[in-house]
């Protein structure tokens, strides 16, 4: 959530792809929905911050819909995603769960742990299956579990699976259970995490992916079509199911073709974590790509470094030249903006003293004051101000504000879970494990002195405690308005 002084010297590099044509609704499997869409405002600076956080949340929802033949997001109904119509119907052993953004189905690994549906797949050809999985902290790694499978007359055709003996793998089956061929992944299984696995079957090769990342493969010289039901959670042996799920499974989908690396770097979020990133050092890199290629689109960068990039990109003023006769650096630091603000910033930014007074678009430069020796500050584009506060961190003579900001962040703002911060979540939050950093909308927290309507201090979320806010006598804070 900081800025960090000398890093980030000389130009910013700035996409220029244009946004053209329609958009696609971006699939919310691993991106928090907010309780406000994008905003309706002409700011054009605000307009291109939302546009960039758009695509990187299409990106970290895996959004792939080329030959998807069915997708269950599995965030509280077994719909089908996909268009297909194939909707899951769960059994007695499953329940819907929140451990990740949007939910998941739970299953307790019993006789009706398991969401089935008809055939989906040609397994006659190439295809493709995957899922965000988690076994339960009490399930045990020596029990055979199945997350994905699909049938023949007597036995699953593929399985996506857990095995004792040999961890993650994707097997395939000669006909009707006459033995197996198994591509075996090196990531080892732990209880209570959850992780990516996508098998990809060939006409001569089967592979398995953990997290976007090819880890084995295996030769096949065999097919056979298994017209039978396509499960989530179990999976079929002589004539009878086996292999239940103990745990949970979110995101599953089936391709009608084999992916690419570069696919399945996408459908697990690994290229969302390396095109959306806080970047610790070296010169920030920020690109608005095309509609038609999600990859394009780039920010990796630092909190005042991407909010210069969103103003280069969209005012006209905001050259290197008026960056450094009004913040003193043609990539000012989020110090330099809050003195900036402070002293006058320029005929293109108007300050804005009360809180509120805030309107989507302005900006919020708070300056650590010396406090951290490698970080400046922090500072957020605003996106609307959601109003008074007062349900925790309350100070006599202030009236603290949640705020809805745009910022490029280290950390989510907030802890997944808890109820207060489902008022006030956080796009790249996804569970309580692991979670996004980067590009993103989120919410803060700011006080207004009761007597001046001024700030007077600052958390970093609706879940942030004492130690970790700060009063502007410890970190001043200042905000601008582009005029």
């Amino acid at each position: 959530m900081v800025g960090r002084r000398g890093l980030l010297g000389g130009a910013v590099a700035v996409g220029a792809g244009g946004l053209a044509g329609s958009w696609a609704s971006p699939t919310a499997a691993r991106a928090e929905v907010l309780t406000t869409p994008f905003t309706g405002v002409t700011a054009p600076h605000l307009v291109q911050a939302e546009q960039m956080v758009y695509y990187q949340r299409m990106l970290a929802a895996g959004h792939l819909p080329d030959d998807l033949v069915g997708h269950w997001p599995l965030d509280g109904s077994g719909a089908d995603r996909s268009g297909v119509g194939r909707h899951v119907s769960p059994a007695a052993g499953t329940a819907w769960t929140s451990l990740r953004a949007g939910g998941e189905l739970g299953l307790d690994g019993t006789s009706g742990a398991y969401a089935a549906t008809g055939s989906v797949l040609d397994t006659t050809t190439g295809f493709t299956v995957s899922a965000w999985v988690r076994l339960a902290p009490t399930a045990s790694l020596s029990t055979m579990y199945t997350a994905v499978s699909q049938d023949g007359a007597t036995t699953s055709r593929f399985l996506l699976q857990h095995d004792p003996a040999l961890g993650w793998v994707f097997k395939v089956r000669l006909p009707d259970g006459g033995g197996k061929i198994s591509a075996v992944a090196t990531t080892p299984a732990r209880l209570g995490a959850w992780v990516h696995l996508t098998g990809v079957s060939e006409p001569n090769k089967t592979y398995v992916y953990v997290n976007g990342v090819l880890e084995g493969s295996a030769d096949v010289a065999y097919d056979w079509a298994a017209p039978e039901g396509f499960n989530i959670g179990r999976a079929r042996f002589a004539g009878a199911p086996v292999n239940w799920w103990n745990g949970a499974i979110d995101d599953v989908r089936a391709y009608g073709r084999a992916l690419t690396p570069a696919e399945v770097a996408v459908i697990s979020g690994r290229t969302a974590r390396q095109n959306n990133v806080y970047l610790a050092s070296g010169p920030a890199s920020v690109v608005w790509g095309p509609p038609a290629d999600l990859t394009g689109w780039v920010a990796r960068a630092r909190c005042a470094s991407f909010v210069t990039a969103v103003l280069k990109r969209s005012c006209p003023w905001a050259t290197d030249s008026y960056f450094q006769t009004h913040f003193a650096d043609p990539s000012p630091e989020a110090a330099d903006y809050r003195i900036g603000f402070d002293n006058g910033p320029g005929p293109r930014l108007r300050r804005i003293r009360r809180v509120a007074d805030l309107q989507p678009g302005d900006l919020i430069a708070v300056d650590y004051n010396g406090s951290d020796p490698a970080n400046t500050g922090h500072i957020v584009m605003v996106r609307q101000l959601k109003g008074v506060y007062t349900g925790s961190m309350n100070f006599p003579g202030e009236t603290q504000y949640a705020v809805e900001i745009v910022d490029c962040t280290s950390d989510p703002h907030g802890v997944y879970g808890l109820a207060s911060y489902q008022l006030y979540p956080d796009t790249r939050m996804v569970d309580d494990q692991s979670n996004f950093q980067g590009v993103g909308i989120g919410h803060m927290m700011f006080y207004a002195s009761d007597a001046t309507g001024e700030f007077s201090r600052y958390r970093w979320s609706v879940n942030t405690g004492a130690a970790r806010t700060y009063p502007v006598s410890d970190r001043p804070i200042s905000a601008a308005r582009v005029a």
